[in-house]
């Protein structure tokens, strides 16, 4: 008799999928940006699972945390990525060509752009980046939102080209072009052939269900450091989201910048009794 061949990650979590299947993104923050933090968490989980002399270890919660914890998570991930793929094949084919680099390039030339501008001297460009993450952080991963992505990141970035590369001699200043010229190529590909819509949607809801079981699976790792590790703040960041630090510090830049926009005097009438209308 044959051996069946191994269930592949997609099949192993499909069921549990269809159960928490949901039309609507559960993410707050850009694809593959959470699934890249997922990664990293289930790192985190392997490296922190045993106490030692100084430090605790994840295991003391083993029977909230499970040590399969971590493999469930990588496997989860791949099963998001199967999903992803067979829904972009009915909608945008196009980005399983180009959609990987696109991400590399607009997360390379934020973090750099960041790393120049987190100075604590504001200016203009702060408040362009500050409007530029604030319009992209809910960008879903279709190829008209990476082109625009790529065309907004890589022309701050040229205007900041020069002190770039001063500050970070490893910045490489050709990941500009190459962003703008991958941009023109997302925005002249041509549209996929319309699909069945039940065939989308289906699709949708079950990469959906993928990712809440991931979510679920990350936020239970998180919790359960929150809970370890609550008095060694240097061990909790290990775990908890960059992303979201990196969106509450633009929110504050953007907030300085508008404190210290000068406000225009007040017009005539107002905080005062309203100005009779002629006639």
């Amino acid at each position: 008799m044959p051996k069946k061949s191994p269930q592949s990650p997609y099949e192993r979590w499909l069921d549990q999928a269809k159960e928490v299947a949901q039309a609507e993104n559960p993410l707050r923050m850009p694809y593959d940006v959470f699934l890249k933090e997922a990664g990293q968490v289930a790192g985190f989980v392997g490296a922190r699972w045993e106490p030692s002399e100084s430090l605790p270890g994840l295991r003391r919660v083993r029977a909230r945390l499970p040590a399969s914890t971590a493999d469930e998570i990588l496997s989860l991930v791949h099963a998001v990525q199967a999903a992803q793929t067979r829904l972009l094949l009915l909608t945008d084919p196009v980005v399983i060509d180009h959609g990987e680099r696109a991400r590399f390039l607009i997360d390379e030339l934020e973090s750099a752009i960041e790393f120049l501008l987190d100075d604590g001297v504001e200016e203009p460009a702060d408040t362009q980046l500050a409007t530029i993450q604030a319009f992209h952080a809910d960008s879903a991963q279709r190829s008209s939102a990476l082109h625009q992505a790529l065309s907004d990141y890589a022309g701050l970035a040229e205007s900041l080209k020069d002190r770039l590369v001063e500050i970070d001699e490893a910045f490489d200043a050709a990941l500009i072009d190459e962003a703008r010229e991958l941009a023109r190529t997302l925005s002249t590909a041509p549209a996929a052939l319309p699909r069945p819509d039940a065939d989308v949607k289906g699709a949708m809801r079950i990469r959906n269900g993928m990712l809440v079981l991931l979510a679920n699976k990350v936020g239970l790792v998180r919790k359960a450091a929150a809970r370890v590790f609550q008095r060694h703040p240097e061990i909790l960041r290990e775990v908890t989201s960059t992303y979201e630090r990196r969106r509450r510090a633009a929110a504050r830049r953007a907030k300085a910048q508008q404190q210290a926009t000068p406000k225009a005097p007040p017009g005539p009438g107002a905080g005062g009794a309203a100005v009779p209308e002629a006639g």
